[in-house]
């Protein structure tokens, strides 16, 4: 009996502590929900809008993450700051990439292929978690607090700039090395923090495969190639479907070969019908007939412009209101165009098809060109033709003819504008009343003295600088041969 009644008082203590140990976990919980609401109240209402959406929209997200902020938002997708739900002595933040529905699954795959597989390493953002709930994909990647570009372009010293550019450089050798574009290499995509030196390569969103790898020049691994490829991704999916469409044709021509027989169909002539219509005899009108009239003299006259243009090979219908059929013949120029106004070179601009990884190196020159000169955005303009432009102004009219004559495009300038000397561009910027208006709110020490450090800027900078935003990209630097550069080495 004894026994019996010592066992319930154990029971009866056990079972006190585990509803006192629920309560202080019921009182926890509690406090971090109402910490979570307080700070979820804080938000802006837009913003608390498209989190209870995004919770609707993948219920996932919810289970496992409280969001904490919207952190960017761009064309494709929004980004979100959260941490986990239930762990809450893990402090660690992760980055919600919410991609919008009407992305094609191609696009998708390719991103998420380029972040397992390159990312991870090299400044080259990983990924961590993905989330599907039927047309909506959240990406969860981990979170870096960075500062805005703006914000710190003024307050590097020389060595700072060096190590960003080293680390991005870095991050576009990893990349290039499995034959990926990224295409939209810019300061909002290269993530800085400039207390814990942290640097990372985000948003894969247009990156592709390059069509015309620079072997031997990027460290380039055959073994690395068609990462987007594997499991028909974004081009082989068409060249797969192609290549059915071929052999079931081939197959069917192989079939009617062995059987002459199939060759001829079996004809049944049709019997009219007294009073059908094709009994009757149709009438033309007399406006009908100046309609076939009128056609066969524009008929005519297009064939005139296709004999005089094939005899001198040369187009006869430019300033007049018709296209002759020399034109017509031409193929149709396609060429991507993805990419951020002002970071775009310039065999993007004039629509080259054969685009390469060089199209990155030329978007980290503008960012260097940036940081040397402390203007961001450098080039700001609203269509091609302005940007060409604007480039025009700084690199020359007859250096970006002769770089346009290898393109295959022929190129017409007008007024003449003569190549600038980036040294003397970047130092007379740097030192203009911007610059100096921004350097006084600097703190005292620190920023003094990396101001007081662009008074000697080595030359090798300007070099490096001349090599990345050359104008023709098949002599453009490479960002292995980059980061071998004098600057990087002292």
């Amino acid at each position: 009996m004894s026994t019996l009644l010592s066992m319930a008082s154990v029971s009866a203590s056990q079972s006190g502590q585990k509803a006192a140990s629920s309560q202080r976990i019921g009182s926890v919980k509690s406090m971090r929900d109402e910490n979570f609401i307080s700070s979820f109240q804080s938000l802006p209402y837009n913003i608390q809008d498209e989190i209870e959406h995004l919770y609707d929209f993948v219920p996932e997200v919810q289970q496992h993450f409280v969001i904490l902020d919207k952190i960017g938002e761009g064309t494709f997708s929004s980004v979100f700051m959260a941490k986990l739900r239930h762990y809450p002595d893990i402090s660690q933040l992760f980055a919600l990439k919410h991609i919008i529905p009407t992305s094609h699954p191609n696009r998708i795959e390719g991103e998420l292929r380029c972040l397992k597989q390159i990312g991870g390493q090299d400044n080259v953002i990983g990924v961590e978690l993905c989330l599907r709930n039927r047309d909506h994909v959240v990406i969860v990647m981990p979170y870096i607090p960075h500062e805005k570009f703006q914000d710190y372009i003024l307050k590097l010293s020389v060595s700072e700039v060096r190590e960003y550019m080293r680390n991005l450089l870095l991050a576009l050798k990893r990349v290039h090395q499995f034959n990926i574009i990224h295409r939209d290499v810019k300061p909002s995509n290269f993530l800085y923090n400039r207390e814990t030196k942290q640097y990372a390569l985000v948003d894969f969103g247009l990156a592709h495969e390059s069509p015309t790898p620079r072997k031997g020049t990027d460290g380039l691994d055959d073994s690395k190639c068609g990462l987007l490829s594997q499991k028909k991704g974004i081009f082989t999916s068409s060249l797969t479907n192609q290549k059915t469409d071929f052999s079931q044709e081939a197959r069917h021509n192989s079939t009617s070969k062995n059987n002459p027989r199939s060759n001829f169909k079996q004809y049944t002539p049709h019997t009219p019908v007294l009073g059908s219509k094709i009994c009757t005899k149709k009438m033309k009108s007399p406006r009908r007939v100046l309609l076939a009239k009128r056609a066969l003299m524009v008929k005519e006259k297009e064939q005139v412009l296709t004999n005089r243009c094939h005899s001198t090979g040369q187009c006869h219908c430019f300033g007049l209101p018709q296209i002759c059929s020399f034109c017509m013949a031409r193929g149709q120029q396609q060429a991507p165009r993805a990419g951020t106004p002002g970071f775009r070179s310039p065999e993007v601009l004039m629509r080259c098809p054969e685009q390469s990884t060089a199209v990155d190196i030329w978007s980290a020159g503008v960012i260097f060109l940036s940081l040397l000169s402390g203007r961001y955005p450098f080039f700001r303009a609203s269509d091609d033709l302005t940007a060409l432009a604007q480039i025009i102004s700084i690199f020359g009219s007859d250096e970006m003819k002769q770089s346009a004559k290898l393109y295959g495009k022929t190129l017409v300038c007008s007024p003449f504008s003569s190549k600038l000397n980036l040294q003397t561009l970047c130092t007379k910027l740097r030192t203009g009343p911007i610059s100096k208006q921004t350097s006084r709110q600097c703190d005292a020490d620190k920023e003094n003295a990396a101001i007081l450090s662009w008074n000697s800027v080595p030359d090798s900078a300007y070099s490096l600088l001349e090599s990345l935003l050359d104008l023709n990209h098949f002599t453009r630097i490479t960002a292995a041969e980059a980061l071998k550069h004098e600057f990087f080495q002292n």
